[in-house]
């Protein structure tokens, strides 16, 4: 891989970190559809239906961190299942 296109993934990467940890989705969503774009040879609209299920997986995994913290693991756990079958969904539509 080129320095220009690893340079381009990682602008991507953190841009869609960010906007998950600022609770900016769109912005996460954004990032993440131009990077799978390029790193996985996607078209556009099946980045976007994978990563729709990839935002929606990174919601409930701020809700089950959140019980977690909280201590109450039996809410959590409920959570991370959901998030599991959203990301299933998200690498089925790749």
């Amino acid at each position: 891989m080129d320095k220009k296109l690893a340079r381009i993934l990682a602008k991507h990467e953190v841009g869609w970190w960010m906007g998950h940890h600022r609770k900016n989705f769109e912005k996460a969503r954004k990032d993440m559809v131009e990077e799978y774009i390029l790193l996985f040879n996607l078209p556009r609209e099946k980045a976007e239906r994978s990563v729709e299920f990839r935002i929606e997986a990174a919601k409930m995994h701020d809700i089950a961190e959140k019980y977690e913290d909280e201590g109450n693991s039996e809410e959590a756990e409920k959570y991370w299942k959901k998030v599991e079958e959203l990301l299933a969904k998200h690498f089925e539509v790749m």
